[in-house]
């Protein structure tokens, strides 16, 4: 737990976000859960461009994050920035907005929710749909968590193995494109294979596509050692194989 270097308040003991005071809460209404208000304890930042030091506020945007669960329920968190006008008249970077550790530029996802869904993901084999669900996130952002922090290929082949997990996701609706050459429209299911070492939790890699073929290209890019001494999961993975003609 981080200690304040300011007097803070409840609300803000609470809410625990480091480098952060809460502004004001409103409570929930009906679904609509509570709303958290807050800002950094910092009422100076550095340029990023030069580096000297403002504390000319230009303007104070407000921006929607996802966060971790405060007393067992979801909040809706909005961080009040600070856009800074730089003190440096030479500097060609104008203004410039405030970020920290916790809400770093553009994020919309906290650095403590982030590390909480990796180690979701890392410590137990577990859907990632479900780790998504718990979060209050997408599929699609806990993936890019995941491929964001993990290396996927680099150590796959020089990894032990033992038990392989091989679920398949669809990320997102069907679409259709058209090809401008011969003006035929073609369905596009965007799908994934996502592989895993059900003993240690690790992801080893995602692979667009979906069904046995896949899973067959994947395997045989693997070293003989390797292919010999895994043992494919049963049950999504085991229907897969057999589809693309390999055998668990």
């Amino acid at each position: 737990m981080f200690q304040p270097t300011f007097d803070a308040d409840p609300a803000s003991l609470l809410f625990n976000l480091p480098d952060y005071r809460v502004v004001c809460v409103t409570a929930a209404v009906g679904d609509d859960p509570r709303q958290v208000v807050v800002e950094t304890i910092d009422t100076e930042g550095a340029c990023p461009a030069c580096g000297v030091l403002s504390s000319r506020v230009q303007a104070r945007p407000v921006q929607e994050v996802k966060d971790v669960t405060c007393g067992g329920e979801r909040l809706a968190v909005s961080v009040r920035k600070r856009r800074y006008v730089c003190a440096e008249t030479a500097c060609p970077r104008r203004t410039f907005t405030e970020q920290t550790d916790q809400v770093p530029a553009r994020a919309r996802v906290t650095a403590r929710l982030a590390e909480q869904v990796i180690t979701a993901c890392r410590v137990e084999p577990r859907a990632v749909s479900r780790v998504a669900d718990e979060a209050g996130l997408a599929w699609p952002t806990v993936m890019r968590l995941l491929a964001s922090t993990l290396d996927l290929t680099r150590a796959v082949d020089t990894r032990h193995v033992q038990r392989l997990g091989i679920d398949e996701h669809r990320f997102r609706s069907v679409r259709y494109l058209r090809d401008p050459d011969t003006n035929t429209v073609q369905r596009v299911e965007p799908w994934s294979i996502v592989f895993t070492d059900l003993d240690s939790g690790a992801l080893l890699d995602v692979v667009d596509g979906r069904r046995g073929p896949v899973v067959t290209a994947w395997l045989s890019e693997r070293p003989r050692w390797w292919r010999r001494r895994v043992q494919i999961r049963r049950g999504v993975s085991d229907g897969l194989c057999k589809r693309g003609g390999l055998q668990p």
